[in-house]
């Protein structure tokens, strides 16, 4: 069965607190349930737009930049929040979610919901020594 919804978990494990996606993935494995897919981004959503096409709903977790308080969930909701203005979820590797978001609603490859997780770190720091 094709997973009608979507939970994109964005971020590279390997660099500290842009790692919120995968941490949140690695809490729900198992979790979801029929027709529902975890996905990992750890790079350019650029290859992701097309998989969108069919879904009723897309939920992605990523990491904010420095904005409000630290350790904070911000849920945004781009149907109703407009596409996410004032808010940085652009990527320095690549192009960011608010970009993606924006070229797939642009190709009509936008699901009809989407639904963003923010997630702000406490402080910024390697995951490695």
């Amino acid at each position: 069965m094709h997973a009608r919804i979507v939970l994109l978990a964005l971020g590279n494990p390997e660099r500290g607190d842009v790692a919120a996606g995968p941490a949140v993935a690695a809490r729900l494995r198992g979790w979801p349930p029929a027709g529902v897919a975890l996905r990992l981004c750890d790079g350019d959503l650029l290859g992701q737009i097309e998989t969108w096409r069919d879904l009723e709903v897309l939920v992605c977790v990523d990491a904010a930049a420095p904005q409000g308080e630290p350790e904070r969930i911000r849920r945004l909701d781009p149907g109703a929040d407009g596409l996410l203005r004032d808010t940085s979820l652009t990527s320095s590797h690549g192009l960011g979610l608010t970009e993606a978001l924006a070229l797939a609603r642009t190709l009509g490859l936008a699901p009809p919901r989407l639904v963003v997780y923010a997630l702000r770190a406490a402080a910024s720091r390697s995951a490695r020594p």
